[in-house]
């Protein structure tokens, strides 16, 4: 990483968000306010939304950004229009501003109005949702420029001026997760960011942004060698004609690296489909839509809708039991995970209660299907459910946003993504789970080698606000991709430590690992805003390729073109248990040719144990 120029970064990324922001805003209904305090209005309004890269928006004009004085107060509204429950939370603010953070305790439709009393810049996210960004500047008449202040207090505990490399890279963050015209599209030769002129106060100095710009070219490259199967991703940010909501699954075949089809759901409104599963015969993809309450099955061939299941409040990512193939789903606005009964039509069969305010996310269960883990959004802590008798341990982390977890093939340890890390220490985390005792071992520092203040990197330990974390199938590495610093980190399970770091997109979030013809493993990444898959050879630990998730020849894709890249499911499922009992209906008619051709192509190695 480059950190030649120490202002650069900051003008890129406060450049775009804050085109168009205006002054003040439109009252709203008295029957719409929920206020803070008696006799309290609001100035201007950022509402929820479901729509991508503007997820809360001043209703008049679209922006993620307002503008107000200091002593003036906005509302944050949740509005009909998504379908589902968020928090209202402080990420960043102000050190030295009074009645903050807001955090609401689990997530609601419950809007929130409150008074800003001094300059600087107020950053919102849903604990749920936590790429659901929302600001407000408030700028002092008096001083030359827009205020942002001098040092800002971050959600995990931390106080860092703005002019460090951490709160350029939090902004960065911002404005690209919000201006969908600056994702990164590989479709295109060049990624450009044209700047307008406006003043900025930084700490008392002002900062010109006319004429500045930044441009990289874009590459795209297919791996040497071919892998086995197909990788699905959830392109999660497509606007599609013919439905109101966002998102579509798309196919790869990984022999020739082309798109084969996506699956938009057009007839049931498939809404910001987040991650997927199989069943063991690869005929059903179970499809969670996270901004919404269903999970939707769809044929695997066809790309047909067969079923869609209400389960609760923000389903995000659904695992098959190894053993049986009955579904288990994370609701990650509730406290449990549900089960359901595998097949073209689930049906709801219980409710697993995580523990009080949990919001389990990304999930896991081993491969043997004794235990399930779940990484508790908000409650700082993972459980870890025994299938069989549905007992539940609770492990408190004192991480903040555990968020995905994945565990090593003999099913005795689990890796927790930490969001935002383990206060006070740790910026950037991943916890260390004994699933044998059901206690932490550790926390392994993703940044260990990171100064947030200079942004100097001294080795290769490199990943900030780390999302999905997969265990390759041997057991050997975690592959982790980290959104906010757009890097994959390699951590070595013998030692528990980070041996290496490799570029990644803006929002690097989706990861899995699948078959490399041969012998070996791919591991897959897909990116928020940027619409290429990463390729890494596992036994290199190098980028292999990157494939473009656009469709160009599809011409109801109205916006964002292969964007939003967050669940992967490679197939054939890598692990071995998996492997095995697919591999075991070879010749039992049970199976189409194409997935028959799949799993003969698999190596002994990759198989195991057959």
């Amino acid at each position: 990483m480059q950190i030649k120029i120490k202002s650069r970064s900051i003008i890129l990324c406060l450049a775009v968000f804050l085109v168009g922001c205006q002054q003040g805003g439109p009252k709203p209904k008295a029957e719409d306010i929920i206020l803070s305090k008696p006799g309290l209005m609001p100035s201007a309004i950022l509402e929820i939304t479901d729509e991508p890269g503007h997820w809360f928006k001043d209703p008049v004009d679209g922006d993620s950004l307002v503008v107000i004085k200091p002593g003036q107060a906005v509302m944050l509204k949740m509005t009909a229009e998504t379908r589902t429950e968020h928090t209202i939370t402080s990420l960043l603010w102000p050190s030295n501003a009074s009645g903050f953070p807001i955090d609401q305790e689990k997530p609601s439709s419950v809007s929130v109005t409150t008074a800003f009393d001094q300059p600087g810049l107020y950053v919102f996210t849903c604990k749920v949702h936590p790429y659901v960004f929302g600001a407000v500047v408030v700028d002092d008449p008096k001083t030359e420029g827009l205020d942002i202040g001098s040092e800002m207090q971050l959600v995990t505990g931390a106080k860092v001026p703005t002019t460090s490399d951490i709160a350029k890279k939090l902004l960065r963050t911002y404005f690209i997760a919000t201006t969908p015209a600056l994702w990164r599209d590989y479709s295109k030769p060049t990624w450009d960011v044209a700047l307008p002129d406006i003043p900025l106060n930084l700490a008392g100095n002002t900062i010109s942004l006319s004429a500045l710009s930044f441009s990289a070219p874009n590459k795209a490259f297919n791996p040497a060698i071919p892998g086995i199967g197909e990788v699905w991703v959830d392109t999660q940010f497509e606007k599609i004609d013919g439905k109101t909501k966002a998102g579509s699954a798309t196919q790869v075949d990984a022999t020739t690296w082309s798109i084969k089809k996506k699956v938009k759901g057009v007839d049931i409104n498939m809404n910001h489909p987040h991650n997927m599963w199989t069943d063991s015969q690869y005929k059903n993809i179970y499809q969670t839509e996270w901004f919404d309450k269903r999970l939707t099955t769809f044929d695997r061939d066809t790309g047909k809708v067969l079923s869609t299941v209400d389960v609760g409040e923000s389903p995000s990512h659904v695992l098959t039991r190894p053993t049986d193939d009955s579904l288990y789903v994370a609701i990650n606005a509730g406290e449990s995970v549900v089960k359901l009964s595998a097949g073209e039509r689930p049906s709801v069969l219980s409710a697993i209660n995580t523990g009080p305010h949990t919001s389990p996310h990304g999930h896991y269960i081993t491969e043997n299907g004794k235990l399930m883990v779940t990484p508790n959004a908000l409650a700082s802590s993972v459980s870890v459910v025994d299938l069989n008798s549905e007992e539940v341990v609770e492990i408190p982390t004192g991480a903040v946003i555990p968020i995905a977890v994945w565990g090593n093939p003999e099913g005795t340890r689990a890796y927790v993504a930490n969001l935002l890390g383990t206060p006070p220490a740790l910026l950037s985390s991943m916890s260390v789970i004994d699933l044998e005792t059901k206690t932490k071992i550790t926390d392994i520092n993703l940044a260990e080698d990171y100064n947030p203040i200079t942004g100097k990197v001294t080795g290769e330990a490199y990943g900030l606000l780390p999302i999905q974390t997969p265990v390759s199938p041997d057991g050997k590495y975690v592959v982790t991709a980290n959104t906010l610093s757009a890097s994959i980190t390699i951590v070595d399970t013998a030692s528990n430590k980070v041996i290496k770091s490799l570029p990644c997109e803006p929002g690097c979030h989706g990861a899995h690992f699948g078959l490399k013809k041969g012998g070996g493993y791919y591991a897959y990444v897909a990116s928020k805003f940027a619409n290429d898959l990463i390729i890494i050879d596992m036994d290199k630990l190098e980028i292999a390729g990157r494939v473009v998730l656009a469709d160009r020849n599809d011409s109801t894709i109205s916006a964002n073109n292969g964007m939003g890249g967050q669940g992967v499911l490679p197939l054939p499922l890598a692990e071995k248990s998996r492997l095995q009992r697919t591999k075991g209906l070879l010749g039992s008619g049970k199976l189409t040719p194409e997935v028959e051709r799949w799993l003969k192509q698999a190596t002994k190695s990759q198989i195991g144990g057959i």
